[in-house]
């Protein structure tokens, strides 16, 4: 049975023993769910879009409503598929951007300063993505993003179910952090409960499963094989 919003609340304060404690336990609630987007790289928060990518430009191309991070950039030339490599600010402005060394892109950097109008009233565009080095025809960017989740309105009388499915882990993790408050001496055996618990739920279906991880090397400096991402083998 599916539990709402107001029911996760309310058990967790039966839980940690703070039963008038629903708006408290609300709030709670809420940073237990801001703690899975914000750390957790979970399938159900990531979102493919295409970016149209014209030849002779590095950018801007303003990034998604809802997005919180790249998780990866990559396009397919010739069903070849090429792997962008995160830089940051500083690196990407150090690029020398002269349309002569235009070729398939191999970088990306974002900015997520925030952008207004004319008038100086927010865009709403959360920022933009920029390319390195120019293309030298039209690109179809496949970007792989993690989108953030807005804070549930008045969760401790709210009758709708939390985006995240696993309800025994938010009612564990809620009441953890009601014990903070009371100093519960139950709060740390909670809290391993909770990173127990979490930990089954990412290797069963978040993106913390049981496969093989690689080393990667710098992009910056092994440049060998740019179709391919960089780990020991290939670079």
């Amino acid at each position: 049975m599916t539990q709402t919003c107001a029911q996760i609340v309310s058990d967790a304060c039966a839980t940690a023993k703070m039963p008038g404690a629903v708006a408290l336990g609300g709030r709670k609630l809420n940073l237990v769910l801001n703690d899975l987007v914000l750390h957790r790289d979970l399938k159900m928060n990531r979102i493919l879009q295409s970016i149209a990518a014209q030849p002779g430009t590095n950018g801007p191309f303003p990034l998604e409503a809802g997005y919180l991070r790249t998780y990866d950039l990559f396009f397919l030339q010739n069903n070849i598929p090429y792997h962008l490599y995160p830089i940051n600010q500083e690196q990407y402005d150090q690029e020398f951007k002269d349309p002569s060394i235009a070729n398939y892109p191999y970088e990306y950097a974002t900015d997520l300063s925030p952008i207004t109008t004319a008038a100086g009233v927010a865009s709403g565009v959360p920022g933009n993505l920029y390319i390195y080095p120019q293309s030298t025809s039209i690109l179809s960017l496949q970007h792989r993003y993690m989108i953030g989740w807005p804070d549930i309105v008045n969760p401790e009388s709210n009758i709708g179910a939390p985006w995240f499915p696993d309800q025994d882990y938010l009612t564990h993790a809620t009441a953890a952090r009601l014990m903070e408050v009371t100093d519960d001496a139950r709060r740390e055996r909670f809290a391993a409960d909770c990173e127990a618990m979490l930990r089954t739920h990412l290797i069963m279906d978040g993106d913390e499963q049981k496969v093989v991880k690689e080393i990667r090397l710098d992009p910056r400096r092994f440049r060998t094989t740019r179709g391919v991402r960089p780990t020991k083998i290939t670079g």
